[in-house]
């Protein structure tokens, strides 16, 4: 999947129609939109693949890419009025468009529902028809493809694994794990990949020796809880995971591990195990992590699938080429991205000249009006 473009708005916020590349880098200052941008696709996300989520009055337009088709999913729900208890609005208004097709494959509003121009049955006003017709030729194709949009998360914490052995015995090839997996939490893809697809997790150590080159061995423990002082592991429900790296011939557990070394091992693994088709979306990436690894862990993210990172941390916007760079400005709450080619000041200049240049421009330096 490929997101070309993207429109957003609810209430007082406004998130103008934004294009994207195959490699975005979102550059501007705190708090000029940048999370919010990554919170809007991911709430677009939850309601193409999910029914657990709260509208209120939230409306878009996304176009995307996927299985050589282009698709434009618009989307409008109702206000919901003011209650002690919170409620879920209703989708007056979807539409799901491909092009080269004459008849949009649904089209909804009010009073009527249309899949591919014929009429249906009256459905749950609450559900998007994606989500509502996900087992249909013509829209199974989408809810597959907003499945793998990956939103790596880096909460330094461990992780309840409720799964029993059996679940986990399970005989396919690397690429169908990729695709089965692709919503799992970070250490319980590891976890399988150590046990599974050992030649694979091999690669996913060197390559992490390889920015942290004091770390000997990584390996992911599953601990039942009564047991966990002592490290015995079990296979019963409740059982905790979490990754474990060794250092000076001794293992650092989880809790004990530096957040740098934490968000860089996440990082990996999403990446090294996101599907063929992918989009990764990391909020603020180089949090915690040091001058040390930013260089091979840049150069690792940058080298595999398509993706939209969000940072604003000097080093890894002078690391990346410009042409990637969508600088994000607000005026009040109306959010918009600037490509920074069309930019006639970063036309020229070293790649370090750039971010200075960039740093000095009024669309960077006055973010917010």
């Amino acid at each position: 999947m490929k997101i070309t473009s993207f429109k957003f708005g609810y209430d007082n916020w406004h998130l103008e129609k934004t294009v994207f590349d195959n490699f975005n880098l979102l550059v501007g200052v705190s708090g000029v939109g940048k999370t919010r941008i990554l919170k809007a696709l991911e709430l677009v996300c939850d309601v193409a693949t999910d029914s657990d989520y709260k509208l209120n009055g939230v409306k878009w337009q996304i176009s995307f890419e996927h299985a050589a088709h282009e698709y434009e999913w618009t989307l409008k729900s109702a206000k919901v009025k003011f209650s002690k208890q919170p409620a879920q609005s209703s989708i007056f208004d979807e539409k799901i468009v491909m092009k080269h097709k004459e008849v949009p494959l649904v089209e909804r509003s009010e009073n009527a529902f249309l899949l591919n121009g014929n009429p249906m049955p009256k459905l749950k006003k609450t559900e998007s028809a994606i989500t509502l017709l996900s087992e249909e030729p013509t829209i199974a194709p989408i809810y597959e493809a907003f499945k793998k949009i990956i939103f790596s998360q880096t909460r330094q914490r461990e992780y309840f694994y409720p799964l029993s052995p059996e679940d986990l015995i399970v005989e396919m090839s690397l690429e169908q794990f990729k695709e089965d997996s692709v919503q799992q939490a970070s250490v319980v893809k590891a976890y399988q990949l150590a046990k599974f697809y050992p030649e694979a997790f091999s690669q996913l150590k060197m390559d992490f020796t390889e920015i942290f080159t004091s770390v000997e061995d990584i390996k992911v423990s599953l601990v039942q809880k009564k047991e966990k002082e002592g490290y015995e592991e079990g296979y019963e429900e409740g059982s905790e995971l979490s990754f474990n790296i060794k250092e000076n011939n001794e293992w650092v557990s989880q809790s004990r591990m530096s957040s740098g070394m934490f968000r860089s091992l996440v990082h990996l693994v999403d990446i090294s195990l996101a599907p063929q088709g992918s989009v990764i979306l990391i909020d603020e990436f180089e949090n915690s992590l040091g001058i040390n690894c930013m260089p091979e862990l840049t150069d690792f993210v940058m080298s595999k699938a398509p993706f939209m990172p969000f940072s604003h941390h000097p080093y890894i916007i002078s690391k990346i080429p410009y042409k990637t760079w969508k600088i994000v400005r607000r005026k009040g709450g109306c959010v918009s991205v600037i490509n920074a080619t069309d930019i006639p000041q970063l036309q020229t200049g070293s790649r370090l000249n750039k971010f200075v240049q960039l740093a000095n421009l009024p669309e960077y330096e006055d973010g917010i009006l």
